[in-house]
């Protein structure tokens, strides 16, 4: 993964030329990317890029989220000269428009692809997760989400991978009592766990093992919750489909439910109230969308009024010499 820092304010300090010429945010993003649309173009005239590129699977874009920057902007990267940080979403934009342009054209050459997994909502505004939202499959981090409900449930609908590590926010913006990790987890959130510069965080030669068994003790997990935030990690990877056929099984791309559960070790009775709970959502989502919120809202008021009546009747044929005593027997 190739880790791109945000660091405009640093790059425009550095003047171009003789005269000292203030240099603009397009020639930064043009270092970064002209070297790689020329050896996708030219992999003769570069082959030592082009065959780095082969182990290349995503971009990231890094820094402190919670540093002052300008509002967002219409203008151009080309038009971009201020001293102060662009908007954390501008940047993001811009980053995603040209690997989106470079994924077509290597796509088109039988190439492989990128994907975007910047870090986004570890610190700073929560609304940083409202871009990464739209641009991204999945982010690194994201646990500001706890401070943004309605974010935090459309990246459940779209299951949007975040990947965590709780160690370090616990050493950098949040300690790990209250990480925010197990709300997600136990809400069906597609989260997993990660390591993040591990030379600084952690203690051991595994730095993922270190943060598996952590993440065990503190959040009191289960063995099928490891085998799942475990399964959901090679889902949101960029491994290979042969990779990823010999850790999920054949029919992966169906869905959870159709992983194989001797290979995941996650049973079926998890992935099946992952996926219907998932499902009912959408469900939710689509017919209120259509205009029949008030509709299903009376349905289930149906439904739950049969369910108790039911189980009212089936009391009273069970016990019909009297109820034994419980508190607001009345209400029945």
């Amino acid at each position: 993964m190739i880790q791109v820092p945000r660091l405009w304010r640093i790059y425009c300090d550095k003047k171009k030329g003789k005269e000292g010429e203030t240099r603009n945010y397009q020639e930064m993003l043009e270092n970064l990317f002209s070297p790689i649309f020329e050896a996708t173009l030219r992999p003769d005239e570069h082959p030592e890029v082009a065959e780095l590129l082969t182990h290349i699977v995503a971009f990231d874009s890094v820094d402190d989220e919670g540093i002052s920057e300008e509002v967002c902007s219409c203008m151009r990267p080309s038009e971009w000269r201020r001293k102060q940080n662009p908007a954390y979403s501008w940047q993001l934009y811009y980053l995603w428009a040209n690997i989106e342009v470079l994924n077509c054209l290597r796509k088109a050459r039988g190439l492989n692809t990128f994907s975007f997994r910047p870090h986004a909502g570890e610190t700073g505004d929560a609304m940083h997760l409202a871009a990464s939202y739209i641009l991204c499959q999945s982010i690194n981090h994201g646990v500001n989400l706890d401070r943004q409900v309605s974010l935090q449930y459309l990246y459940y609908l779209d299951q949007v991978g975040l990947s965590v590590s709780p160690l370090s926010n616990n050493f950098l913006f949040r300690k790990i009592a209250t990480s925010p990790f197990p709300k997600f987890f136990k809400r069906g959130l597609n989260v997993t766990i990660s390591t993040d510069d591990p030379l600084l965080f952690h203690m051991s030669d595994d730095a993922l093992l270190e943060e598996y068994s952590v993440a065990r003790a503190t959040f009191d997990l289960s063995m099928t919750d490891m085998s799942e935030i475990a399964r959901n990690s090679v889902l949101q990877s960029d491994f290979e489909a042969d990779f990823k056929l010999k850790w999920l099984g054949e029919n992966y791309p169906r869905g959870v439910t159709h992983c194989d559960e001797l290979k995941t070790h996650v049973p079926l009775i998890r992935a099946k109230f992952r996926a219907e709970h998932l499902a009912l959502e959408h469900m939710l989502v689509t017919l209120i969308g259509a205009g029949k919120g008030r509709v299903v809202l009376t349905e289930m008021m149906g439904a739950f009024s049969a369910a108790r009546e039911a189980h009212r009747d089936i009391l009273l044929q069970t016990f019909e010499m009297g109820l034994p005593s419980f508190p607001e027997q009345n209400q029945l």
